[in-house]
């Protein structure tokens, strides 16, 4: 009987969604989740040390590891890690809200750019050709090279396809000479990858795709105008392998891992590409050309290439160009030789994304001299204008997406993402996302949170909380000093959330890894918060960020706040602006050539300032004189 037992395919089924799938031997639940298209929250990819994939085992038995993060009680009542258990039979397990990913607060739009056509990567030319005669007998091919040359002058010379040369001769014939070229720019050659019959008034479409740690997000654009009907945006699906790149990494090393990895992520932009030619009413052939920006790690698992160097000294990448391939060869759904780009890395840890960012917001064509802070899941800086360039990276963004913090999570549905404390009537105010009941603090929410109980003197400079403080919301928990931000009963839930000593910790120290990487850019050239003309703060985080209580806990430099300017999702925009012109392909090229990086973990410098950043907002308050002001005597 157990022999027969074993043989069957176990169904696992979650709820509340009532998602299902067939598992495999040796998955987990949280394999078998993500086979299923429900996404759980596993910060820690599955290693079983967040804590945060917990589901409630309703029907059926798994072998599950104990775990610290599970309770006697909640044991008992069958909730379980979902990566630390093991799917040994059929099984219903319920997925508590707490768990649940859910739709996340994902920035679309980008910093503006010129929408303007300068040769895009690839474009729809439609042609008449000459019939050919006993006196104009020229080979279809070169009748139609001639016809491409009058329509397409900034190409000198045309290359065809094998496909498409065996779709000219009846495609010519059948439109009466009339025929629709998609044409890609490869190193200024126009290479013809498609030919049909002429269909007037159907432009050519293009995709711009940020592919983001934890989000991706993706604009439709038309080839012939550079206008963007539609923007799209969801979760990475390699989400479920952990939250960050090193993460990732790990596991891509994993048996099978690299695949898994790269199908997660082509899968993620295959469905935006599905909704944005759903919407415009096209077929996803007629998408002819992509242009991709992400980080080093992202790039290189999107195309399945090994990225285990990346994480070790001397931290080297297998590339940091990439020509330009084909949707097919990567599994895109768009025409199969529609050209696809790929923004170029700068480094190890500063990627595509950042190239784009300097790019779309033309701080390597100013005078001035402006810093480009990206508060993404990985924290990247450059610094510079036109005649230089630097540019670093600090593992900061995890704790400000929540991870690692008990109440902390990602910016989705109830999320807390705007806070204020008032001390004189112990009330926290607050907004979360959608106008749920609030189920965590989103990396926005955190920062106010700080801000405002070290501002009200509850928390002081080293990020202890003051037990003397005067509000019942200041209390010690499992001997661990805790403020409450919203009472249980408030949320609709049986316990309260609460910011505690070991979250400000954590807060205290992602912060300082970002205060510390401008502090070390700036003065390894001699320079100062003050000559900065401006800071251009992009990502998702950065976008909903209240300025004053990012400056307030020492997070951006005290600068007058009309230099710090939300710029958007810069990743997205460069992206754009290389799918539509060959000049900002060659830009982006240069720029990230002459970026020239600080390893901060080789530069003696980092680690003074990294611990001097360990205070609220920094342990000398003259560098931020209009905290000081703010900050009471009592916690100074």
């Amino acid at each position: 009987m157990t022999e027969a037992k074993a043989s069957l395919t176990p169904i696992v089924v979650f709820y509340p969604e009532g998602r299902c799938v067939e598992g495999r031997a040796g998955w987990t639940l949280l394999d078998a989740a993500q086979a299923a298209g429900v996404h759980l929250d596993s910060a820690c990819g599955g290693q079983g040390t967040c804590g945060k994939c917990r589901v409630i085992i309703r029907l059926g038995e798994v072998d599950s590891r104990p775990s610290e993060h599970i309770s006697g009680a909640e044991a008992e009542e069958g909730m379980v890690l979902a990566c630390q258990s093991h799917v040994i039979g059929d099984v219903v397990a319920e997925v508590p809200a707490a768990s649940q990913l859910g739709e996340l607060q994902i920035l679309i739009g980008g910093t503006e750019t010129s929408a303007a056509a300068e040769v895009p990567l690839a474009q729809v030319a439609e042609v008449s050709l000459d019939p050919p005669s006993l006196d104009d007998p020229l080979a279809d091919w070169e009748r139609l090279a001639r016809a491409l040359g009058r329509a397409l002058p900034d190409f000198e010379t045309f290359s065809v396809d094998l496909d498409a040369l065996r779709a000219l001769p009846g495609a010519a014939r059948a439109g009466q000479w009339r025929l629709r070229a998609a044409v890609a720019d490869l190193a200024g050659s126009g290479q013809v990858f498609a030919i049909e019959t002429a269909r007037p008034g159907r432009p050519g479409y293009g995709v711009a795709v940020d592919i983001g740690t934890t989000t991706i997000a993706a604009h439709l654009v038309d080839l012939a105008s550079g206008s963007a009907p539609n923007a799209r945006a969801c979760l990475n699906d390699q989400i479920a392998f952990g939250d960050d790149v090193i993460s990732r990494i790990i596991a891509a090393a994993e048996p099978d891992g690299l695949r898994r990895l790269q199908q997660a992520v082509v899968r993620s932009v295959n469905s935006l590409v599905a909704q944005l030619a759903d919407e415009q009413a096209i077929a996803p052939a007629e998408i002819v050309a992509i242009a991709c920006a992400g980080n080093t790690t992202m790039t290189h698992l999107l195309l399945a290439v090994d990225p285990a160097a990346i994480r070790r000294e001397p931290y080297v990448p297998a590339a940091r160009a990439f020509p330009v391939l084909r949707a097919g060869e990567i599994g895109f759904d768009a025409h199969p030789a529609a050209p696809v780009y790929l923004a170029p890395c700068a480094t190890s840890y500063v990627g595509g994304d950042t190239t784009a960012g300097v790019l779309a917001t033309g701080m390597a064509d100013v005078d001035e001299l402006w810093l480009l802070v990206d508060l993404g899941t990985n924290g990247e800086i450059a610094l510079g204008n036109r005649d230089w360039l630097t540019c670093c990276s600090c593992s900061a963004g995890p704790a400000f997406e929540g991870s690692g913090l008990r109440y902390g999570m990602h910016a989705s549905l109830g999320a807390i993402e705007r806070a204020e404390y008032l001390p004189d009537a112990d009330r926290m105010l607050f907004s979360t996302i959608g106008g749920a009941k609030a189920r965590g603090l989103c990396g926005s929410g955190l920062i106010d949170v700080l801000a405002s109980l070290l501002e009200a003197g509850v928390v002081d400079r080293a990020g202890r909380i003051d037990l003397g403080f005067p509000s019942r919301r200041v209390r010690v928990r499992e001997e661990q000093p805790e403020f409450v931000v919203v009472w249980g009963e408030e949320a609709g839930r049986e316990d309260d959330i609460v910011l505690a000593e070991a979250d400000i910790e954590n807060l205290i120290r992602s912060k300082a890894a970002v205060y510390a990487g401008i502090a070390v850019l700036l003065e390894s050239l001699g320079l100062r918060p003050p000559d900065l003309a401006r800071l251009n703060v992009a990502g998702a985080f950065g976008n909903y960020l209240d300025v004053e209580h990012a400056v307030t806990i020492g997070l951006l430099p005290d600068i007058p706040l009309d230099k710090i300017r939300f710029v958007g999702n810069t990743s997205v925009a460069g992206a754009r602006m290389a799918l539509m012109s060959r000049a900002a392909r060659a830009r982006a090229q240069e720029i990230a050539s002459r970026m020239t990086n600080f390893e901060l973990s080789a530069v003696p410098a980092f680690m003074g300032q990294y611990v001097a950043g360990l205070f609220l907002p920094h342990t000398d308050l003259a560098r931020f004189p209009s905290v000081a002001a703010r900050v009471p005597s009592r916690s100074r």
